[in-house]
């Protein structure tokens, strides 16, 4: 599965409650529309969506559940989110090793495992992703980067962290605010195993808004 991701692009295939694509037949075409393109993988939020897109594309499916908190979502943050993703056919569990979950990050490491599944650990410093790395995780992603008090704040990607991380030796995904192929060829000069791209590819109203504020009329 490695072999299969290592270099390429992976197309997160997400929507937020009240959004107009929140569905999982919509998630599903999302999801084939990348794998027509050419990702190499797909990253999927909840159980109901990981079986929608395992059922309309044949590439790994990086499954996560993202659980609202006071100050942000959380990724995966319980045992029973995990167990869930792996019974709905996730080949990939991602989850984030920051300390805001129920699980250690070698608890977390020792839980997928045990399922037969390897683990992304989302992090936002390097610190957490040297930690992530040492405790086992098989991929280590920069996702989180930006969205917590101790990471660096702003609308580009955080490649220093992915640079950080890959002289480390650590197998590392760029995940976070990566939207165009400059972003892309960096991440991949300076290391990364693999790049995530969401809201570029697949959320057309950010894209609108985006294109909207721009103009400024």
């Amino acid at each position: 599965m490695f072999d299969a991701i290592a270099g390429g692009l992976v197309v997160s295939c997400q929507a937020p409650d009240g959004h107009p694509l929140r569905s999982p037949d919509v998630i599903a075409r999302l999801a084939r529309c990348a794998a027509l393109g050419g990702a190499v993988a797909v990253r999927v939020n909840g159980p109901q969506d990981v079986r929608a897109v395992k059922a309309a594309v044949d590439l790994p499916v990086i499954g996560l559940h993202k659980v609202r908190a006071a100050d942000r979502y959380l990724i995966t943050p319980h045992r029973p989110l995990v167990e869930d993703l792996a019974a709905a056919g996730a080949d990939i569990i991602a989850a984030e090793a920051t300390g805001r979950g129920d699980l250690s990050v070698a608890e977390l490491v020792r839980c997928t495992h045990d399922l037969g599944l390897p683990l992304m650990a989302d992090v936002a410093t390097a610190a957490q992703g040297l930690a992530a790395w040492a405790a086992g995780a098989d991929l280590v992603a920069t996702t989180l980067s930006g969205y917590t008090t101790d990471s660096p704040q702003g609308t580009q990607p955080d490649l220093a962290l992915v640079s950080n991380l890959a002289v480390a030796g650590v197998r590392t995904v760029a995940e976070g605010r990566l939207a165009t192929a400059a972003h892309l060829r960096d991440a991949f000069a300076l290391g990364a195993f693999a790049v995530v791209v969401g809201t570029a590819i697949t959320d057309p109203m950010a894209l609108t808004r985006d294109l909207v504020t721009a103009i400024a009329r």
